[in-house]
């Protein structure tokens, strides 16, 4: 099997784990079930991916990138602070609560090792958006008389203390929507 030919398999393989993840669940995903829906011999499938671990981590930071490196993307394009805090919520309440509930409901429950790498990925990221708003209070485009670092980790707190909970869908999205937006409007961002 060409080189060229394992990476493309590989990325199926894992595209189609995620899919099976996002439908029914890290409990859904069966490896004789996946090995058979991408048409690789169940021996094929570990030599391709690893372990099923090794599987879990590679889709744990395909959510990490594809939902809150892109969520987080408006920060690095936009340098007004309303509308790069309103498509962070737009990108985040349409896309990632989802997935974020299965990483942390299921993934980081089941793999603890995997969110601490994670997490990791994640503090840059946060440390980044910490820094924009630190900016933006410089410039004077958000209050003075505020501390972001506080800010932000009462937001991390807020979305952590929702996400674990077993709300439905939309009902963390709509207290996370009221509660980020008190937050934030206390920061002088109208929203």
């Amino acid at each position: 099997m060409a080189k060229t030919d394992k990476v493309e398999i590989k990325e199926r393989v894992t595209n189609v784990a995620m899919e099976m993840i996002m439908r029914f669940g890290l409990r859904g995903l069966n490896m004789v079930e996946l090995a058979k829906e991408c048409g690789l011999a169940k021996a094929t499938l570990y030599k391709i991916i690893g372990t099923k671990e090794d599987l879990i981590r590679q889709i744990a930071f395909r959510i990490f990138e594809v939902n809150f490196i892109k969520m987080l993307e408006p920060f690095r394009l936009i340098d007004d602070p309303v509308k790069a805090t309103q498509e962070f919520l737009d990108n985040y309440f349409n896309y990632a609560i989802q997935a974020q509930k299965i990483l942390v409901q299921q993934i980081y429950k089941e793999y603890p090792l995997i969110e601490k790498e994670v997490d990791q990925e994640f503090k840059v990221e946060t440390e980044y958006v910490t820094k924009r708003y630190k900016q933006w209070q410089s410039e004077g485009l958000i209050r003075q008389d505020i501390n972001v670092d506080y800010c932000i980790d009462a937001l991390q707190h807020l979305n952590e203390f929702y996400v674990v909970e077993h709300y439905s869908e939309e009902e963390t999205i709509a207290r996370l929507r009221a509660s980020f937006t008190c937050i934030l409007r206390g920061m002088g961002i109208e929203i």
